[in-house]
């Protein structure tokens, strides 16, 4: 495939028409298309997972009881696809890609009156959603009766049998090195175990790569940047048997290393700036850059991979040695999106997070149901949610602090303000709270009345004076008497007898109560007597069920709240010294039950809170919303770590049928998967059990963590990875193309440390990373996907690289590194790497969007690799590519410079510059020719000058844009 200098021909008279055709044509040609035979006959793993996950529980859950393997009505089954594309005695049931004529589709949307599927009401938007995007993919469904299964037909899984036949259950082991013919081309171990299979099938490693490209790869691997002019020369002239070795220990050791591969890890992460849907909340993240700061050091300080895992797992549990720097570790947990703060969802979002993105393991597909495939019981996943559902997270202002902020003078002014709506906030909560509680003295009839209605204590209806009381207060009430009636016996020793009356025998039986607390009311000693207000309202007004008890009980109480208020307010206008009590004794005695710090009807502001109404709530939430919008604008609001703590006591979790909370199986002890821990694996017994989860993940022992994150490695260096599947090393992925090499590379790196830097450098010092793309037609016909690995192919900038490499360039990258996150479609572009952009959960930049950036929603494998006419036109339109084009002949002051040099000097200098080499004798004249076509056009500020669009050309030729 050859990829030339994108230059036009200045006579032609359309030249715009064909920089647009042409502009495209080089993308659409550049990128070769997946085969459509291997697309057929594999469906994709996120597929798969996505069937498992979202497709199975609802047919499950909604369908199987009518068109199940027990009973199929209209002739429709749809418990496997043969079945299902039969369709029904009406006709087809689903034709896969198009959703409007699916009749399964039109059904469940109830836009047919006739046919409403279920007919016992319609699914939720979520899962019909779900469903027509499943039915648009074409309607992929993984099971079939040949495919292996972990759960055999007796409905147990064979534990033993996996772990000894799966390959990524197996024991991690130092392989033996194979023997090659090919000594020559052996530059490392690894070359051993690709050579090896290579010479089986009579192939061998492409021609080394000459060196000018080679630093480049280098660079741009470790880097995402490319090398400059004097970078290449000296690398080129440096004939020293160790200057390739130099360069890898040179680039691994720039800052700029941690900025490239911690942007990888991001994408596993699913890191955004943003919570998603979080309805009147603010929806930024105040801290989450943090977390992206973490990352970038972790790497660039070559943090071992172990401790990687347990900081982000469990560093509030871990000896930081007064460093709470690697408290932002716990971003991995919680820069999550917050599905509108349902739990259930937060917590199955971590366990995916943690068991694909750390084991390879599509653990989430078990929340309904045993997983079909692999060895991941429901009781295993709901052992790893008690483990996060015993931990929580702190209120944003508790958050620790993690640093200060650059500005002493911008943080005082922020610690001004934020105290200043913090105030608005606690004035609020407290205003509300006082008018509760004063409302609650006067209202003790209506909560009696719902202690009597939850109490099931009457037939009849209770008649509230004004609404229902809150269902917690009301529990409240309940405990408080529970607690208290004792002390306050005379108050409360005739509501008990009332209420122990049952609620056929009135109103006889509260006669007879009457008469016996009458027999005692000359009574002075303290277990006999009764409050004398109590008693005479009960006589003057004898209740004729347990309702009017309880209003009589609530006017005696508002009587004493009203007597004490016009107490307080004749003190006060008489300006005198306010009473601390009644005069009379027994409403004395009632005025402390209303006042008791313990009591009811003085409870705290926070207990308050938690009843507020919906108004009130909103009323908080915008007051909260003002504070967390400062955190998240404030320059001087300092770093602080997004951090989980373990609850006081942990939770020991049941299993929710089908995946319903409100459906409880049996319990599930927090402890780790048991096709990992073995038959005698040990509960956690330390708090949540998140520290010992992360001591088991890490653990030299783990047969997957290794293999996992290896293969991650290599898949960024190589464009695949030795396992195609990178987040899904179960039953169903794809086998390594070279295990042995996998088992070794897996093996060095626990052996080395977990040294993530060492790991990159065995992969780069291999001549098999070292080798050309040169297309082989023999090595094409036996090994078209290349997975053997006669070729290094060449890769296209992802758009990281891309973006920073402009701003390379042009001469503009910025050196700043850290803090809070810049917008990146913002013009003048901000000349921050791209790493530390704005990334919106919700609503992605169409920048992102057109070059395939990570979906945010969930951790990331693997990036996808599209083609499409948006990708050219960016580089034909974009403001940022023009933007940087102006601003790269400005740095280089190509004007002048040809003025003074001549115009083949400022070619050679914008060669330089772009392509890190000397232009051809040939190119020079193109490069002539091109400007002076365009010489005589006049620059505005709506059109390029020559040199500007002959930067752009340079900037968007394939050269630029793909890596050898």
């Amino acid at each position: 495939m050859k990829r030339s200098l994108i230059l036009f021909h200045p006579l032609s008279s359309s030249h715009v028409v064909k920089t647009v055709c042409h502009l495209i044509i080089f993308v659409l040609l550049a990128f070769p298309a997946m085969s459509l035979l291997e697309a057929a006959n594999k469906i994709p793993a996120d597929q798969i997972e996505f069937f498992e996950k979202e497709i199975r529980p609802v047919l499950v859950k909604r369908c199987y009881a009518c068109h199940g393997p027990k009973k199929q009505e209209a002739s429709l089954r749809l418990d496997s696809h043969a079945w299902m594309m039969k369709g029904s005695d009406s006709g087809k049931a689903v034709i896969p890609g198009d959703p409007l004529k699916s009749r399964i589709i039109q059904v469940i949307q109830y836009h047919d009156d006739d046919s409403q599927m279920p007919p016992e009401g319609k699914m939720p938007a979520r899962e019909i959603a779900a469903l027509t995007r499943w039915v648009k993919m074409g309607t992929p469904w993984p099971f079939s009766d040949k495919d292996p299964k972990a759960v055999p037909a007796n409905g147990t899984y064979d534990f033993a049998t996996l772990s000894k036949s799966h390959w990524a259950f197996r024991p991690v082991r130092n392989p033996e090195l194979p023997k090659v013919k090919n000594q020559e081309r052996v530059s490392s171990p690894v070359d051993l175990f690709v050579i090896s299979r290579l010479e089986e099938k009579g192939l061998s490693l492409s021609p080394r790569l000459d060196r000018r490209k080679l630093i480049r790869r280098a660079s741009v691997d470790l880097t995402g940047l490319p090398p400059t002019f004097q970078e290449v020369e000296a690398f080129v002239n440096d004939q020293s048997p160790d200057a390739y070795e130099r360069l890898i220990d040179r680039l691994l050791a720039s800052p700029r290393y941690g900025e490239r591969w911690g942007r990888h890890w991001l994408d596993v992460a699913r890191y955004a700036d943003t919570k998603g849907y979080v309805f009147t909340s603010e929806r930024r993240y105040p801290y989450s850059y943090t977390y992206r700061d973490y990352i970038i050091r972790a790497f660039n300080e070559d943090l071992p991979y172990d401790r990687f895992i347990q900081e982000q797992l469990a560093a509030d549990q871990l000896d930081r040695k007064g460093d709470d720097r690697s408290l932002a570790a716990l971003g991995f947990l919680t820069v999550g999106r917050r599905y509108r703060g349902n739990i259930h969802d937060i917590i199955d979002d971590r366990i995916d997070l943690v068991s694909r993105g750390l084991l390879g393991l599509t653990a989430s597909c078990a929340r309904c149901h045993d997983h079909k495939f692999d060895p991941v019981p429901i009781k295993d996943y709901y052992s790893l949610y008690g483990v996060f559902f015993s931990s929580y997270e702190p209120e944003e202002k508790d958050l620790p602090l993690i640093g200060k902020p650059k500005s002493e003078k911008a943080y005082k002014k922020y610690q001004a303000e934020r105290a200043k709506r913090q105030k608005k906030l606690d004035d609020f909560i407290h205003e509300e709270s006082e008018k509760f509680r004063a409302k609650a003295r006067l209202t003790v009839a209506d909560v009696l009345q719902a202690i009597v209605e939850k109490e099931k204590l009457s037939n009849e209806k209770p008649q509230y004076e004004k609404e229902t009381p809150h269902r917690g207060y009301v529990a409240l009430w309940q405990a408080f008497l529970k607690r208290k009636a004792k002390s306050y016996r005379a108050v409360f020793a005739p509501w008990m007898a009332f209420v122990s009356v049952k609620k056929e025998n009135y109103p006889a039986g509260a006669s007879e109560v009457i008469q016996k607390l009458a027999s005692q009311e000359g009574e002075t000693l303290p277990e006999k007597r009764f409050n004398r207000l109590i008693l005479h309202a009960l006589k003057n007004n004898p209740p004729q069920s347990i309702y009017d008890v309880c209003r009589i009980y609530g006017k005696v109480f508002k009587e004493v709240e009203l007597e004490w208020l016009k107490t307080i307010d004749t003190a006060k206008k008489a300006k005198a010294k306010l009473p601390d009590k009644l005069a009379d004794k027994d409403a004395e005695e009632i005025r402390q039950i209303l006042y008791h710090p313990e009591s009811p009807t003085a409870v705290s502001d926070n207990l308050v809170q938690a009843g507020f109404n919906r108004a009130q709530r909103n009323k908080v939430r915008q007051f909260q919303k003002n504070i967390q919008t400062l955190d998240v604008t404030s320059p001087g609001a300092p770093p602080r770590a997004m951090v989980v703590y373990d609850k006081d006591k942990p939770v020991t979790s049941h299993v929710h049928l089908r995946g319903n909370p409100g459906r409880r199986g049996e319990k599930t002890p927090r402890q780790f998967f048991r096709i990992l821990a073995g038959e005698d694996r040990k509960p956690f017994q330390k708090g949540s059990g998140r520290l010992e989860l992360s001591e088991a993940i890490a653990s030299r022992d783990n047969p997957l963590t290794a293999r996992v994150f290896v293969n991650r490695v290599w898949m960024h260096h190589f464009g695949q990875g030795i396992v195609r599947t990178p987040s899904n090393f179960g039953v169903r992925s794809d086998p390594p193309t070279h295990p042995e090499l996998l088992d070794y590379l897996a093996y060095r790196f626990m052996e080395e440390g977990w040294s993530i830097k060492s790991l990159h450098k065995t992969i780069m010092m291999s001549a098999t990373y070292q080798q050309g793309s040169q297309e082989n037609r023999r090595a094409n016909l036996i090994d078209a996907d290349n997975r053997l690995l006669w070729k290094r192919p060449p890769q296209r900038l992802d758009f990281e690289a891309m973006r920073d490499s402009l701003l390379l360039v042009s001469g503009q990258l910025s050196e700043e590194r850290g803090g809070k996150s810049y917008l990146i479609d913002r013009i003048p572009t901000h000349p921050r790497r791209t790493v530390y952009s704005f990334v919106d959960r919700n609503n992605l930049p169409n920048i992102f969007r057109t070059f395939d950036f990570a979906n945010v929603e969930s951790s990331t494998a693997q990036r996808p690799f599209t083609t499409v006419p948006q990708q050219a036109l960016f580089a034909l339109n974009s403001p940022l590519v023009i933007e940087q084009s102006s601003l790269l002949v400005k740095d280089l002051d190509l004007e002048k410079m040809t003025a003074d040099k001549g115009i083949d000097a400022a070619i050679n200098t914008l060669y330089q510059r772009v392509l890190s080499r000397k232009p051809s004798s040939e190119e020079i004249d193109l490069g002539k020719a091109f400007l002076k076509h365009h010489r005589d056009q006049i620059k505005t500020p709506a059109r390029m000058s020559g040199w500007e669009k002959y930067a752009q050309v340079l900037c968007t030729s394939n050269e630029f844009m793909f890596v050898d």
